[in-house]
């Protein structure tokens, strides 16, 4: 489908773009995902039946306009050449002196397509390795990429096409190999790439310096730039009047109350359809704007201004030194404007910029004054007592792993670190309610973290902390993550687990791995790790419901019972009672031990699906 006429809100449905197991209590649902919907675009469909509702009462009120805008990023090492590119695509001269870009730079172009201007904002992103984790502030879908290698070098261009493909899905890609002039054999193995990321639009060797290749470059860009799937979306003109007014505004941010005056003098006058719109400008890049309440009031206008924040906090020297403990009282002086052309950081700011870190799982809170960032933690591994003999062992495989993994795994579980047992790559835990320790660590050559969890509950243990990395694995796109579990007198064989689960399934009993010399027990082997399906993908549907900024608290508590009831039909067997059925349901959700902190009572949600999965069984009767 690529659009949903207006009448579809006359119907008692509700629209949704991911589909989800649980609706044996709720409504009907419509689920549209996977659809190339240009109107709704997809952005506002993503939002719920509300801005869709938002989006059509719009359009009814006067005048529209298409959106002939996108944003296309650059991407690349340091120094390969992207905001020289970036300057001869726009006319300019070629600076051989030009400094590495710190953070980001955007410029903006533009082009003729028959009667149509067609608007292109450039994102320009500094290289530096230690910056990739903050990529995901701004790594978009429904954009176009420009990868840009430098010829002169043993390029890994697979690591950045992975790269780009975790953030920007199926986003096209223009491969720019660029001093080809210093360089001139300098090549990929294009078919091979092109067959393994469909993505690719073209290859093209090109010399800034020399200004070569950059004129057939840009016919191949403005071709594909008129491909983009938000390319054609029409607006009411009211909100693109409100679009155009934040962009010519000079300061660097607003807050909520501003952004809510010029809604109102453009007649976007109901709140939710003032929600919608800024949702729908965050995603095209117009501005920068989170709706988690720490970060609500701030809406930024200058995406350069919160990055070069960000980025000075993480290169600090400061910092590097302190192995990445801030206290907040450092801030004055990282943050300080040593230039004019620096960014101005007012001390009543610094709390966004931390949250926002917070909310990107850069760092986590150790008291009221100091906060940690993981990424800066000191590189060698501690000195502990753990026994890995008899410890249950797994770990994931991964074709790409992204730096920023281990990073926001010990900033998800941070109230576990014992003793302060934390590396960069590595960290030590302990639950006492499971009374469990486990040791994570990543080896980022061999792309593969190992968990290994010993105690009471250590099974139990390992599920939270199994859960946890399968959170963040699925928020990078088409990540391939496969999880394996070592044979218990066979380690250095590994068995995937999807396939022993797929065994069990199936009912087959014995397996022969491949490498091993023996048949193995299919349920043995799982039975060290195994946690029922529905199970993790309850948690993740209540833990997607806690942090959906679109409902209010009603709603999400009235969602999670209604997910809640549905496991209690699920668990509940015949001789349960209250009491034996919410054991039940307790000790699954004591599988996500970090709930506590998104403010949400769920022994209420659970007591209260209880109640009604009792009164559904009563009528049933």
């Amino acid at each position: 489908m690529t659009s949903l006429p207006p009448e579809i809100l006359e119907l008692d449905i509700d629209i949704k773009w991911d589909y989800f197991k649980w609706d044996y209590f709720t409504r009907k649902v419509m689920f549209l995902g996977g659809n190339p919907l240009k109107n709704p675009p997809v952005d506002i469909v993503k939002q719920g039946r509300k801005a869709v509702l938002d989006y059509f009462k719009s359009l009814e009120k006067g005048e529209k306009k298409l959106l002939n805008e996108v944003k296309v990023l650059l991407v690349g090492n340091g120094e390969a050449g992207k905001t020289s590119l970036v300057k001869r695509l726009l006319g300019e001269g070629f600076d051989g002196n030009e400094h590495q870009t710190q953070g980001i730079n955007i410029k903006k172009w533009g082009f003729e397509d028959k009667d149509k201007e067609i608007k292109v904002n450039f994102w320009d992103f500094g290289g530096q390795e230690i910056m990739h984790a903050t990529h995901q502030f701004f790594l978009t879908k429904k954009s176009l990429y420009i990868l840009v290698l430098d010829s002169r070098r043993d390029e890994k261009a697979e690591y950045w096409l992975k790269h780009i493909r975790s953030f920007g899905g199926d986003s096209p890609v223009l491969v720019a190999l660029n001093k080809i002039d210093e360089n001139p054999s300098f090549e990929l193995n294009r078919k091979f790439l092109q067959e393994k990321y469909p993505s690719i639009k073209g290859f093209f060797k090109i010399s800034c310096k020399e200004n070569k290749g950059v004129a057939e470059f840009s016919i191949k860009l403005k071709e594909e730039i008129l491909k983009v799937e938000n390319m054609q979306t029409e607006l009411a003109e009211s909100w693109f009047k409100v679009k155009t007014k934040l962009e010519k505004m000079s300061c660097n941010f607003i807050t909520y109350e501003e952004y809510r005056n010029i809604c109102l003098e453009e007649n976007v006058d109901d709140q939710s359809s003032q929600n919608t719109l800024v949702d729908y400008l965050n995603n095209l890049g117009v501005i920068v704007h989170f709706k988690d309440i720490s970060l609500l009031d701030t809406h930024v206008l200058e995406p350069k201004w919160i990055t070069e924040g960000v980025y000075k906090i993480i290169n600090s020297e400061i910092l590097a030194k302190k192995k990445g403990v801030l206290r907040l009282s450092m801030l004055d002086e990282i943050l300080e404007q040593k230039q004019e052309s620096d960014y101005y950081y007012p001390p009543e700011r610094y709390g966004y910029i931390i949250n926002l870190m917070k909310k990107f799982e850069l760092c986590y809170t150790i008291d009221n004054e100091t906060v940690l960032l993981p990424d800066l933690l000191a590189v060698p591994e501690p000195k502990f007592d753990f026994d890995s003999n008899e410890s249950l062992k797994f770990f994931i495989e991964y074709d790409f792993l992204p730096r920023s993994i281990m990073p926001r795994f010990i900033v998800k579980m941070n109230k576990d670190i014992k003793n302060g047992l934390q590396w960069r790559t590595g960290v030590v835990l302990e639950n006492k309610q499971f009374n469990s320790c486990a040791v994570i660590r990543s080896d980022n050559e061999a792309k593969k973290i190992y968990i290994n969890v010993n105690g009471g509950q250590r099974r139990d243990y390992f599920s939270s902390i199994l859960f946890n990395l399968r959170e963040i694995n699925s928020s990078f796109e088409k990540l391939k993550a496969v999880e394996k579990i070592p044979l218990p007198d066979e380690p250095e064989i590994a068995v995937s687990y999807d396939h022993l689960v797929y065994l069990e399934e199936i009912g087959e009993d014995r397996y022969r791995p491949e490498g091993s010399r023996k048949a193995y027990n299919v349920k043995d082997l799982l039975g060290t790790v195994n946690i029922k399906r529905t199970e993790q993908e309850l948690l993740k549907e209540i833990l997607s419901i806690l942090k959906n900024m679109n409902q209010n608290e009603e709603e999400k508590f009235e969602k999670i019972v209604l997910v809640l009831s549905n496991l209690a039909m699920d668990q509940a067997e015949e001789s349960d009672n209250w009491e034996t059925l919410s054991k039940k349901l307790n000790k699954i959700v004591m599988l996500q031990p970090n709930w506590n902190g998104l403010g949400f009572n769920i022994n209420e949600a659970i007591d209260l699906a209880i109640d009604r999965y009792f009164k559904w069984k009563r009528k049933r009767k």
